[in-house]
């Protein structure tokens, strides 16, 4: 029996499928047509039909190296070009869209199937549209979504529009994609932070190498996942996600890299450790976790589990309530002052979980041991000047929904956390 199992899991690693996606802003590919809508460089005699093949061959070049499965192209002229660029490089299936008098539009190549197509128009601002193409792999579906979001100088309402536009557009999307040029750097003030349960591969790469942009450093395109391409059967491929640095790409290629991933068939969360909350805090290594929720707050929630440990989850998902059992990935854990995961995947969430929630919560007792994260179950503080002294140690008594009053109090529920170096307890 062990041989026979062995044997199904090789071949099925053997004949799991790949599917590797990009995305690269071409930087300006004008046809030679002048249509009135170019920019005024493109109409005038500094650009004709010789410059626009030469551009096109190069555009090609690289496409061809990177040899993604499907790229998603912004700033491409019209469909007439996006068609030019598909023959050259080999692909058979291509979708573009812009809008009315916009000097340059987005698009996506495929050499899947591509079954169905919409585009999504950001309300009141002029702008390029965001693409949802459908492309049918390996008895999948995965949609993904183009955006070129307007840029930096933009008003930044403008911006948060077309940001909008994204959130709705993907809304109830199962085998999501973002990708394309957001004009937004990765990093606190992202445009899209605020997506529960979607990843962007940029944060499994140091932060010295994260640039897209070559005058700068700046990591404006971008790749993002839904949950279920990080932890189902069809998934993101561990350390696929790259930027693509050709030597030959110089200056007159484009002013940014494409970057590229790999999506598989082999469910990559399988092959994950599964780790204690214990365990997981004192690694910072992507693994399998499960856990009761027993604290939310506005930015996130604690996840505890049979140790009594509990690590706080950075992420605003309505969608969880207390006591709810989850089955999840945790993708990057970051001591950031506390431990904390700042990006999970769900495998499974189970509401109808019936466990006690005091049982999950460390012990008084226990307090010496505790790290950020933990939960202290049923505990009276006596508290002077905001602060109570517990088996010896001093902790500050913050509340975000009450003042602090001298004076014993008994608490269900403090949550241990570490503010400016100072030890605290976090009560309701």
């Amino acid at each position: 029996m062990r041989i026979l199992i062995s044997i199904i899991l090789f071949f099925g690693v053997l004949f799991s499928s790949e599917l590797k996606i990009a995305t690269y802003n071409v930087e300006n590919l004008f046809d030679d047509r002048i249509s009135g809508s170019e920019y005024s460089d493109f109409k005038s005699n500094r650009w004709n039909e010789t410059k626009y093949q030469q551009k096109l061959q190069k555009i090609a070049r690289v496409l061809k190296h990177l040899d993604a499965d499907v790229v998603a192209l912004n700033e491409i002229e019209n469909q007439n070009v996006m068609k030019a660029l598909a023959d050259l490089s080999g692909y058979r299936y291509y979708k573009f869209a812009t809008t009315k008098g916009s000097p340059v539009g987005l698009g996506l190549l495929s050499r899947y199937k591509i079954s169905d197509s919409r585009v999504y128009l950001v309300p009141n601002v002029k702008t390029r549209p965001i693409l949802m193409s459908r492309v049918e792999f390996d008895g999948y579906d995965i949609e993904f979504f183009v955006a070129h979001f307007p840029a930096a100088k933009n008003p930044l309402k403008s911006r948060i529009a077309a940001a909008d536009t994204m959130k709705k557009a993907i809304k109830n999307s199962q085998n999501g994609v973002i990708l394309g040029d957001l004009n937004s750097n990765y990093g606190y003030k992202f445009l899209l932070n605020d997506l529960d349960g979607w990843t962007n591969l940029w944060e499994f790469i140091p932060t010295s190498q994260r640039s897209s942009y070559k005058n700068g450093k700046s990591a404006i395109d971008h790749i993002i996942l839904s949950s279920d391409l990080m932890s189902g059967n069809l998934s993101y491929k561990d350390g696929s996600f790259g930027i693509f640095k050709a030597n030959f790409m110089d200056d007159s290629y484009s002013d940014h890299y494409p970057i590229y991933a790999t999506i598989t068939t082999q469910n990559n969360s399988k092959e994950l450790p599964t780790l204690s909350i214990n365990e997981l805090k004192s690694s910072n290594q992507r693994a399998k976790i499960s856990g009761v929720v027993i604290y939310k707050d506005k930015n996130g929630y604690i996840l505890a589990d049979e140790s009594r440990r509990g690590i706080y989850i950075y992420e605003k998902n309505p969608s969880l309530g207390i006591g709810m059992r989850v089955d999840a990935v945790a993708n990057k854990i970051e001591d950031k002052g506390n431990m904390q995961i700042s990006s999970i995947s769900y495998v499974s969430l189970d509401s109808d979980f019936k466990g006690d929630e005091s049982s999950y919560m460390m012990d008084i007792n226990d307090i010496d041991m505790a790290t950020s994260g933990d939960v202290i179950g049923d505990i009276v503080l006596d508290i002077k000047g905001g602060f109570a002294n517990i088996s010896n140690t001093k902790f500050k008594i913050y509340s975000p929904n009450r003042a602090i009053k001298d004076g014993k109090i008994s608490i269900k529920k403090a949550i241990v956390w570490s503010y400016k170096g100072q030890k605290e307890l976090i009560i309701e």
